[in-house]
């Protein structure tokens, strides 16, 4: 039998063997030096108060003395640098990662330990973004914010920003729950549409560019932009676009288009000012995805076809299934966390396509040997409702089985799944 086909054989989505080990201290802001601050039932004048963030990975420690040192989270995803003579005596200092309670906050947010620590000078904190961070915003258009102890988010007016190396940092003399957020935002930044239906647009901002003000501001919870501020709308793709100011609704086309997904721009007549740098011609970019309700799957850049089906979603794996006929297409993916799965060897991240008479697999052979896909599986949104995301495999290997000597190949395919979930 041919290898490719004994090993698409022996990938089966119906039982996963999956152990999760969580090897981690978590800190509580009480044990921290904080305290767990309850949302208020009416808006506050000073700026949004949220819950603080729950403990969310491995706390990482370090001993920094006068002499100064770094310390950064598991990911690289926050770096603190404390210079010399910040601190009279060796210190404990740690970093944990939190769930992320700041509005329009980004990505992972992070606990910096101790806090009612203060600094003689100024210790620098650092965050890396990526492409999903600013999804429907910009890196100009990113601020950087830490939790008081009354539950309230501040953002400092001065920041530095290096878009070479997708950093935004910030100079502080005291720790606290910290991340960045979408200043000023298209939302939603991706979203998806039923093809024939009709997604609306925002735009909105919590602060205004303070231009020359020096004091930490207030981050209140987000407004439509004012009209003043836009200058144009545009779309890439079909379907309509329909706005007026600050808001729009786009009217998607009948049926999957080839090039998915659309993109919605704003350009902004606005300009932000950062450590003396004056950035102009901001624009903000929507991708929405048109997606009937299923699996979605494109075969080297022919028309779409759609499986219709359900969710699985447990604490070890998630299970996709989606059945046309008689032809059957399953995704997996491990946990119940939004994020971006490489395909795997075993049956942690898996693509596969029966259309029986050929079989699609996120592994191709190549020398006789199997060979795993590039591209990968991109959650997007899991909610009480919905599951949603998009997946390439590149190339994935194709066998007939059926046929005489058992033929192979490899196609490119791109793929969207959104599936409701089932009590």
């Amino acid at each position: 039998m041919n290898k490719l086909f004994a090993f698409i054989l022996s990938l089966t989505l119906v039982v996963f063997a999956i152990s999760c080990k969580h090897d981690t201290d978590l800190l509580t802001p009480e044990e921290s030096g904080g305290s767990r601050v309850d949302p208020p039932t009416t808006p506050q004048p000073e700026g949004a108060i949220t819950p603080v963030g729950t403990p969310d990975g491995e706390v990482l420690t370090a001993m920094i003395g006068p002499a100064g040192g770094t310390i950064e989270s598991k990911d690289r995803r926050v770096r603190v640098v404390i210079p010399a003579g910040a601190l009279a005596s060796s210190q404990s200092i740690s970093v944990q990662p939190i769930t992320n309670n700041c509005p329009s906050g980004a990505g992972q947010a992070f606990r910096l330990i101790p806090h009612g620590i203060t600094f003689a000078k100024p210790a620098s904190i650092t965050f890396q973004y990526d492409e999903s961070d600013v999804l429907g915003s910009a890196p100009e258009a990113l601020r950087i914010a830490y939790q008081t102890d009354k539950g309230s988010w501040k953002s400092p007016a001065r920041r530095s920003l290096d878009t070479a190396a997708r950093t935004l940092s910030v100079e502080t003399t005291h720790f606290s729950d910290w991340t960045f957020f979408k200043n000023i935002e298209l939302d939603p930044g991706l979203g998806v549409v039923n093809p024939g239906g009709s997604i609306n647009l925002k735009v909105r901002q919590h602060i205004a560019d303070p231009g020359a003000v020096m004091e930490d501001l207030f981050v209140p919870l987000p407004s439509v932009i004012s009209e003043k501020y836009i200058k144009q709308w545009t779309v890439s793709g079909p379907g309509a676009l329909a706005h007026n100011q600050a808001t729009a609704t786009y009217y998607a086309p009948e049926h999957i288009p080839a090039k998915n997904p659309v993109a919605i721009t704003v350009s902004l007549n606005q300009s932000v000012t950062i450590d003396g740098q004056v950035f102009k011609d901001i624009r903000l970019v929507s991708n929405i995805m048109v997606a009937p309700e299923g699996i979605s799957v494109q075969i080297d850049g022919a028309e779409w076809k759609t499986y219709t089906g359900g969710i699985n979603v447990r604490a070890q794996s998630t299970i996709l299934l989606g059945r046309n006929g008689s032809e059957l297409c399953e995704l997996a993916f491990p946990g119940t966390k939004t994020g971006i799965f490489r395909w795997t060897m075993g049956a942690d991240v898996v693509f596969n396509l029966n259309m029986g008479t050929i079989i699609y697999q996120h592994i191709y052979e190549k020398n006789k040997k199997p060979i795993l896909s590039d591209g990968n599986l991109r959650v997007i949104d899991i909610s009480e409702e919905w599951v949603w995301g998009t997946f390439t495999v590149l190339p994935a290997g194709w066998i007939m089985p059926k046929a005489t000597r058992e033929p192979t190949g490899t196609a490119n395919i791109n793929g969207i799944f959104r599936l409701r979930r089932t009590p």
